[in-house]
């Protein structure tokens, strides 16, 4: 999560922007900064918004951290294997892709909780920061947002059987 931390921050850091264009994110990645491939630098964008990283609103990517709180080492380039590497936990190969396609996003799960309490999107985001703080990174975006919609008395029970499978990567359990 780090890595992608880093990376995410990047292309901020170099514009000096709160906000970055869907399109000029991808193009930071992929041209400014030369890291990436145009498609790679789009898959990088949804795997951070996958992980809580970044928010989508009206076609503009915000951060989801503080990007000053990221350090890049001098010259820092992510690995060329930097995608493959955020899969391996799961570790069951195509299988496991395949499930991903089926599992809730971030931002899905967060329009069900804002929808389900009446909380508004950017007091959970919050929360979720904070607890994710808290919990150093250590617990999948996904179920600290589920953590957060039990404390506004959200009913989870249609959604959580689905993330669990994602997370735990276990197909029959809930």
């Amino acid at each position: 999560m780090e890595e992608l931390k880093r990376v995410v921050s990047a292309p901020f850091k170099k514009n000096l922007a709160g906000s970055l264009p869907e399109k000029d994110f991808e193009f930071s990645l992929a041209f400014d900064l030369k890291w990436f491939s145009p498609k790679t630098a789009s898959e990088v964008k949804s795997r951070a918004l996958e992980a809580g990283l970044l928010s989508l609103k009206d076609g503009a990517l915000s951060p989801c951290f503080d990007v000053e709180s990221v350090r890049l080492p001098h010259a820092f380039k992510p690995p060329e294997n930097f995608l493959e590497l955020k899969e391996k936990p799961g570790k069951s190969g195509n299988s496991s892709a395949g499930r991903h396609r089926e599992e809730l996003s971030f931002e899905q799960i967060l329009d069900f909780v804002s929808a389900d309490t009446g909380v508004n999107r950017q007091r959970l985001v919050s929360e979720i920061n904070s607890m994710q703080d808290r919990l150093a990174y250590l617990v999948d975006i996904r179920i600290v947002a589920l953590i957060v919609a039990k404390k506004f008395g959200c009913d989870i029970d249609g959604v959580l059987g689905k993330v669990s499978r994602v997370v735990l990567g276990s197909l029959d359990y809930a």
